[in-house]
């Protein structure tokens, strides 16, 4: 096969983003106002998480092993036995929470009543399923906040935790190269 028609195409592809990319540079008025942040000041400013990492979720100070995932928008939490009540008018949820950790006191479950923040529609190929959004407190490493939750059974899955964008944003990066790069060592409010 003759590819030497296909090579300047090729070339012209691959070197066309990168001539755009000069030409809005030189018409950029604006200045610093549309420049992608500096990778050397993120690193420096940010906490490097690996794409494994020990968790530790409030109230309780459940440690387990969360997947942590730039791709999720959302976090995600093994919930089982999920039930929804009214509690002063409210909608709550009543739900356990598997670790996948049987070894522990508790056989790897714990027990939790919260309120329900969301309700969500995830549209599958297999079909729409309705999760129920909870709030708990996320600490990796010494970064803590109080992080939204989808609720689904992921006792298939290799981790229970899966940390999504809405806790990485703004507070650090992700490696996929690493794994346990810190043991979480937060600060919370319960235990002023």
């Amino acid at each position: 096969m003759n590819l030497s028609p296909v090579i300047p195409v090729l070339v012209l592809a691959l070197a066309a983003p990168v001539l755009l990319a000069e030409d809005n540079d030189a018409d950029d008025t604006n200045g610093s106002d549309n420049e992608a942040p500096d990778l050397a000041e993120l690193v420096e400013t940010k906490a490097l998480f690996g794409h494994v990492e020990r968790v530790q979720l409030e109230p309780g100070s459940i440690q387990v092993d969360a997947r942590v995932d730039t791709g999720a928008a959302r976090s995600s939490l093994s919930a089982v036995d999920i039930e929804t009540f009214d509690h002063n008018g409210d909608s709550w949820v009543r739900f356990r929470f598997r670790t996948g950790d049987d070894d522990n006191d508790n056989g790897g479950s714990y027990g939790f009543e919260l309120p329900v923040v969301e309700e969500i529609t995830i549209i599958q190929a297999s079909g729409d399923e309705t999760r129920y959004v909870v709030r708990l407190g996320l600490c990796i490493g010494e970064q803590f906040a109080e992080t939204d939750f989808t609720l689904t059974d992921r006792t298939d899955l290799t981790y229970p935790v899966l940390v999504g964008r809405s806790f990485l944003a703004d507070i650090g990066l992700v490696s996929s190269r690493r794994e346990y790069t810190m043991e979480p060592n937060c600060t919370t409010n319960d235990e002023d």
